[in-house]
């Protein structure tokens, strides 16, 4: 009978009312946390990129404070004390997300190709390159083989080893023909 005396007072105080809210913002703040970890990029929009402003950092301050809110009403806090505390773990909790997330992305492989890299790169024709049309080369960088469209301004047959003159898009190149110095072995017998 205490007991439900005492949950009418809090009912009639608002602090029962305030844990709800804090419970839904809790819950909120950790599905949003869930979809930024498990389909990463589909916020995009609404990211502010990888600092304290990040998707991820910010739900997981939300879900902190929410949950963390809840459980100090439940436990007897009056309603702004909760609230300052689960502000307070909020807090600590969203910049250990930032903190892991930088981790997270600077361990990630730093292999990606700029234009800038592939200009002056040797490849090898995969695809015939007919004069003004698109074929296809292969270029190892960072050892990989990554393959790229080609133009050239001649056409260039397959396995003819070519230099990488212009990048035109990430995926395609404009390439010439590897001029090969003249040894003795080219050179005409008399």
């Amino acid at each position: 009978m205490d007991g439900i005396v005492n949950w009418i007072e809090r009912l009639l105080d608002g602090s029962l009312f305030a844990g709800g809210i804090f419970l839904v913002i809790g819950i909120v703040g950790g599905v949003l946390l869930l979809i930024s970890l498990l389909l990463d990029g589909i916020f995009d929009a609404f990211d502010f990129g990888d600092g304290p402003l990040s998707l991820t950092t910010i739900a997981a301050f939300t879900s902190i404070f929410g949950f963390t809110a809840f459980a100090s009403v439940g436990a007897g806090m009056s309603t702004p004390v909760a609230a300052v505390v689960g502000a307070l773990a909020g807090l600590l909790g969203g910049a250990a997300a930032w903190w892991l997330t930088r981790l997270i992305r600077g361990a990630e492989s730093t292999t990606a190709v700029s234009g800038q890299d592939l200009v002056g790169s040797e490849a090898s024709v995969v695809l015939a390159i007919p004069a003004g049309g698109l074929g296809e080369v292969a270029a190892i960088r960072h050892g990989e083989r990554i393959s790229l469209s080609a133009t050239a301004d001649e056409p260039i047959p397959r396995g003819v080893s070519v230099r990488i003159v212009q990048t035109i898009t990430s995926t395609s190149v404009r390439v010439e023909t590897l001029v090969r110095p003249q040894t003795s072995t080219d050179l005409p017998s008399d």
